[in-house]
């Protein structure tokens, strides 16, 4: 059918995760499988798009024989998102894939269609509160299909010196793929810094090391003074919390060393240019480590907070049991890659309270239930018996979100333990999340016979 206008047009996803790579092979699709009910997720191979750089075209769409997360030479492929460009054609109509044909039923072609990304990496900016210390890179904006890179620039570095932030590319319709598409290329993950000095280029056997702690100097000390700032004394109003995370000399003053990396977020915007109007919208990209555990996921992740923002706290009606499996699922893999007899005590929160708030240094937990296997198996159970007693056992020690701060021996006891969040204290779940599980447990409750409620109560 043929079209007579659009209304709006829309970037999809709305939001993509990209993930630092050195390979130029980016990383293939794959789908999670769940062919146990507590073992791992099974890496499936799916449908992947083979891109021609050099020209933009997609080559040829297929499937992989297997999930491979590196090359031949052992370098990490990166993971890089499509964007999708989707359009309204009429008020209140449905979103529907934008292709080339669209734009030629208005007279249009690709270069009615302008892209542009803004990357940046304000990490030292964060801490130094000096503007000079962003690391921005623009593309400005383009409606040829050639790959851009994007550079960092900042006007704390040497001259002539950038990060490279990786690459970006509008993706070519042709017949066979009609769609339009972008696609952004996150850099290798390589760290930057100032010039290392000669006293600390080499071990005390004199080897090098100069190579293996920065890929290329980027950062003037003359200028910025990134590489011996401190959080140590400063207004708390000013901090992170928690502070000292960059790496420091591992003095008392805990003075920067003033590493930077490739990491970045930023925006990509298009503009649509028609005979009576412009229509423009954009999308958020990020860039960040890749994973190490694939075939799970995080107790709490991006995704959660999305989701809370979007509909609020509460719950409403009978809670979905696939999204409480999900989020048992995932404890149960968190602890997995967590060795908890040393998190309990040596290492982790019971050494950051004493740390942060001088709490008496001492286990959080018994040192008799905190092996790692026992804790799994716990974990197993709840997620195999969801609708028995164990459930609604789970739901009474979650810990809740105005309870972070909570350092007494029960408050530390609560679920998720041994685990920090991102304002370094306690981690909780969201509000959301806990009202799932609590939902849950309080239904099953409600059917089950009385001799069962009467154990549960005194558990």
């Amino acid at each position: 059918m043929r079209i007579k206008d659009i209304i709006e047009i829309r970037i999809l996803p709305a939001f993509a995760i990209g993930r630092l790579g050195s390979s130029p092979e980016p990383m293939d699709n794959y789908e999670w499988d769940l062919p146990d009910p507590v073992g791992y997720r099974k890496l499936v191979p799916a449908e992947t798009f083979l891109i021609d750089t050099g020209t933009g075209r997609i080559l040829s769409q297929k499937k992989p024989a297997d999930v491979r997360f590196r090359d031949a030479k052992n370098r990490i492929r990166p993971v890089s998102p499509f964007l999708e460009l989707w359009a309204r054609f009429e008020k209140r109509g449905p979103l529907t894939p934008l292709t080339i044909q669209h734009l030629k039923d208005l007279g249009l072609n690709t270069t009615s269609l302008n892209w542009r990304a803004v990357l940046g990496n304000n990490k030292a900016f964060r801490r130094t509160r000096d503007p000079n210390d962003k690391i921005l890179g623009d593309t400005g904006f383009f409606n040829d299909f050639a790959r851009k890179p994007v550079k960092g620039l900042c006007n704390n570095f040497m001259k002539g010196k950038n990060i490279p932030f990786g690459f970006v590319q509008y993706i070519k319709p042709t017949i066979s793929f009609p769609q339009i598409r972008f696609r952004f290329t996150p850099a290798a993950g390589f760290v930057y810094g100032p010039p290392i000095p000669k006293e600390l280029q080499h071990d005390s056997g004199g080897r090098i090391i100069s190579q293996v702690l920065i890929r290329k100097a980027v950062y003037d000390s003359n200028k910025g003074k990134w590489n011996h700032h401190s959080d140590m004394g400063r207004d708390p109003s000013l901090l992170t919390a928690p502070d000292t995370t960059y790496a420091n000399d591992s003095t008392k003053n805990a003075r920067s060393l003033g590493y930077l990396d490739d990491g970045c977020d930023g925006i990509v915007e298009v503009e649509l240019r028609m005979k009576n109007k412009k229509l423009s919208t954009f999308s958020r990209i990020v860039a960040g480590p890749p994973t190490f555990a694939p075939d799970g996921a995080p107790i709490r992740t991006f995704a959660d907070e999305l989701e809370q923002a979007l509909h609020g706290p509460e719950i409403s009606g009978h809670p979905d049991m696939e999204e409480v499996k999900d989020i048992i699922r995932r404890a149960l893999e968190t602890v997995r890659l967590m060795n908890t007899s040393i998190m309990n005590f040596e290492d982790g929160m019971a050494y950051m309270d004493n740390l942060g708030y001088s709490r008496a240094l001492e286990p959080i937990m018994d040192q008799n239930v905190v092996d790692n296997l026992a804790i799994r198996s716990r974990h197993e159970l709840v997620l195999l018996s969801l609708e028995s007693g164990s459930l609604a056992w789970f739901a009474r020690i979650l810990r809740d979100y105005d309870k972070v701060g909570d350092l007494s021996d029960e408050g530390r006891r609560r679920m998720p333990a041994l685990m920090r969040g991102a304002d370094g204290s306690h981690l909780a779940l969201t509000r959301r999340m806990v009202n799932k599980i609590r939902n849950a447990a309080d239904l099953f409750l409600q059917h089950q016979p009385s001799a069962v409620k009467k154990r549960n109560k005194t558990t």
